[in-house]
């Protein structure tokens, strides 16, 4: 698709577009907006292509101007082409994020919807996307909006005092001043810290596989992958330094780590990936600890090497299908006495695996449940920082019995805060920095 905005577009397109061997004309095409035109893209006397063209009169179109939609069929040759004539007859290529930005200023969005969009277009998951999606249908406006009436009615509380402190009125007690800004400021943090939890969650939640060699980690690494990433071996060692790949998990964004085999060594370049590894484990959001039950079991060698590495891990117990007998009373022991959570499987055969990812998305948390967090910008997480400091600073005053003349200049400071967040304050800096980083064409 090829879109085309702006007073303009009419005039530019009635070049190009012909219906029968005869020019789409201007009044034909206003008689009816919105009308699908199957018709010929001209270039020059021959056509170039047959297109579906709509027409959307403003302000009802995506960017509130005059806006024209072709939909070519998808060689790059003819795109290319049809670009080229286009710009011949008057049209210019977009800039980045161009349109969105339009339709910012001839408001058909607000700042924070705009902003969003970005969004709803990088979403790596399921997850973010839906959030992105919430403030694109306004929900962080409405917050934006609750918040500023909470600080126009303190405002307006303040200047009452203020301007009419002699008559016989009733105003709100210092005590219920302060616990409305008490509650704001609640309303604001709670806001950033599920913002930052949520970000939290979209960056890459680290699950490390570790284990003593031959457990199976590679082998489990590349069936919960669907693909041979690493090499498989039945040599002890052959995981020289830890491997990432990074997979979706119903939506969430997971990077899965496969370690070097923990043991005792005197290879020098085995030892530094056991290193590696044991740095990998650190700073693990989630650990499983694969054990061979093929073998007889080693309770003692088993806390030795790895107890220190127990909290929030999940232990696998791999090879259930050739399984020592000596593994059931000790699995037993372990999730009753320990408190581990176990999860027995097999990589050969495929056993087991749908109750790990199942026990993997539990500990993950319920990020698939998006009612639960917001998503804040940067640049929205900074001005609602400055307005919960504004409140403290407010707080601090009225603690000191400081006249309302003083600290209404801390609501001034904040209003103008949450007015960046919708775009009420016009600021060409912010919109610049903003538009940037969209795509050309959005």
């Amino acid at each position: 698709m090829i879109r085309v905005s702006g007073v303009q577009t009419l005039d530019i397109l009635a070049q190009l577009l012909q219906k029968k061997q005869k020019p789409l004309k201007r009044d034909l095409i206003l008689q009816k907006p919105r009308k699908a035109w199957f018709c010929d893209f001209m270039d020059g006397l021959k056509t170039l292509d047959q297109v579906v063209f709509v027409y959307y009169a403003n302000p009802y179109s995506y960017t509130g101007e005059d806006v024209g939609e072709l939909c070519f069929h998808g060689n790059p040759l003819l795109l290319n082409r049809a670009l080229e004539l286009l710009f011949l007859a008057g049209a210019r290529p977009a800039e980045k994020g161009e349109f969105t930005r339009r339709a910012f200023l001839n408001q058909k969005l607000d700042l924070t919807a705009a902003e969003s969009i970005h969004r709803v277009i990088q979403a790596r998951s399921r997850f973010e996307l839906e959030l992105a999606q919430k403030n694109v249908y306004g929900k962080l406006s409405e917050l934006a909006s609750q918040i500023r009436s909470h600080l126009i009615s303190l405002k307006a509380e303040c200047e009452a005092e203020i301007d009419f402190s002699t008559e016989d009125l009733t105003y709100q007690s210092l005590q219920e001043r302060k616990a409305h800004v008490l509650r704001l400021t609640s309303l604001l943090q709670e806001t950033i810290e599920r913002s930052e939890r949520a970000h939290s969650i979209m960056q890459h939640s680290k699950v490390v596989l570790y284990g003593a060699p031959n457990t199976g980690k590679s082998s489990l690494l590349n069936h919960i992958l669907g693909k041979e990433r690493a090499i498989i071996s039945d040599i002890p060692g052959t995981t020289r330094d830890y491997l990432s790949e990074t997979l979706y998990l119903d939506g969430m964004p997971i990077q899965l780590v496969d370690t070097a085999g923990i043991r005792e060594t005197e290879d020098s370049i085995e030892k530094q990936g056991i290193h590696r590894s044991k740095k990998e484990l650190e700073s693990a959001d989630i650990r499983i600890l694969l054990v061979d039950t093929s073998l007889e079991n080693n309770l003692a060698g088993l806390e030795k090497e790895y107890s220190v590495y127990w909290e929030n891990a999940l232990l696998v117990a791999n090879k259930i299908d050739i399984q020592h007998n000596s593994w059931k009373s000790l699995l037993k022991l372990l999730q009753d006495k320990k408190n581990i959570d176990i999860c027995e499987l097999s990589c050969k055969t495929g056993e087991g695996t749908p109750e790990l990812l199942q026990k993997l998305k539990k500990k993950l948390g319920k990020a698939e449940d998006s009612s639960e967090y917001v998503l804040l910008e940067e640049r929205n997480k900074h001005h609602f920082r400055v307005i919960v400091q504004n409140l403290k600073t407010m707080l601090g005053l009225m603690e000191t019995n400081t006249p309302p003349e003083i600290y209404i200049k801390e609501i001034d400071n904040a209003l103008e805060e949450i007015g960046k967040v919708n775009g009420r304050v016009d600021t060409e800096e912010i919109l610049g920095r903003i538009f940037s980083k969209f795509c050309v064409g959005k």
